[in-house]
């Protein structure tokens, strides 16, 4: 297991290390500049402020540089917010998103395998429909869309909570709910089909055979092994839902890294856009390791093995 580790760990480093190459190839495809106002500047302004930045220099100079820095812990400056380190920037939006997108994570997590267990368990009954029908509503409905909902709803016409902000535990209410729903319905789903076809498995039938309990039978047998390919949607989803959902922090008005990546990338802010989407990517391949170590974890069938890489 140890050596099968060190061999994805490798792999992440040479995807990683892709990753900072392909955007920074692509920043320099941008057209513009990342100067404010740079149309009232003069040539020589401009051809000034290039050098002083290091843009003037050949492309694969700034590269090399570029990644000397990254080793260092260097991301560069903000070209936008006058100077700012962009890793600055980032420790103090992160944690905003973070908390977003992981109190919404377990919400919708916990609750759509609860679901998914539940319609499986009831396949074909009314519960089953229910349920599956609120699942498809919920992954057919974009987020912004609850979102508006439950602010005009339970914030102006009710005024049960905050329409906007972040901060108290009452503001985080119709944000965290309206990105907790696509999740919750996403898990649901693939839960209640991969209960469905794992409670017809002929172990399960030979463990109620013995005399097992329905409930030991449930979640010591078909819960275990229908886990398995949740997990693997939970890998990414996890990594996108931290980083937090532009959409909804621009809805809620909440200060997280998702809406600053948006700014960099309408005013060509070089570093903070390689920034954001190196955290982005980390984060992303982070989980994605995570996703192979759970598989040996839930299922020990699954552990790594010469013919597994």
């Amino acid at each position: 297991m140890g050596r099968y580790i060190l061999k994805r760990i490798w792999y992440m480093i040479i995807t990683f290390y892709v990753v900072i190459t392909l955007t920074f190839l692509s920043m320099k495809l941008l057209p513009g500049t990342p100067f404010q106002n740079a149309n009232r500047l003069t040539p020589l302004q401009l051809n000034t402020l290039k050098h002083y930045y290091g843009l003037d220099q050949p492309i694969a100079v700034q590269y090399v540089k570029y990644l000397w820095n990254f080793i260092h812990g260097d991301l560069g400056t903000s070209f936008q917010f006058g100077n700012t380190p962009v890793i600055q920037m980032l420790v103090a939006q992160f944690p905003v998103s973070m908390d977003l997108g992981t109190e919404a994570m377990i919400i919708g997590t916990v609750l759509g395998i609860l679901l998914g267990i539940f319609a499986g368990l009831y396949r074909g009954s009314f519960r089953d429909w229910g349920t599956m029908i609120f699942a498809t509503l919920g992954i057919s409905i974009p987020s912004f869309v609850f979102a508006g909902a439950l602010q005009y709803c339970l914030g102006v016409l009710v005024q049960l909570f905050p329409v906007a902000g972040w901060g108290t535990p009452s503001t985080h209410v119709l944000p965290v709910t309206s990105l907790a729903v696509g999740i919750l319905a996403e898990v649901a789903i693939f839960m209640r089909t991969e209960m469905v076809e794992v409670i017809n498995q002929d172990y399960i039938v030979t463990a109620q055979a013995k005399g097992l309990s329905r409930g030991a039978v449930v979640f010591k047998h078909a819960v275990r092994n229908a886990m398995i390919p949740v997990v693997t949607i939970l890998g990414p989803m996890t990594a996108a839902i931290i980083t937090g959902s532009i959409v909804i922090e621009g809805i809620f008005g909440i200060p997280g890294i998702g809406k600053q990546f948006v700014s960099s990338i309408t005013t060509n802010d070089y570093p903070m856009i390689m920034g954001t989407t190196e955290l982005y990517s980390g984060l992303f391949i982070i989980t994605i390791l995570i996703v192979d170590i759970l598989y040996g974890v839930i299922d020990p069938r699954i552990r790594v093995s010469g013919g597994r890489s």
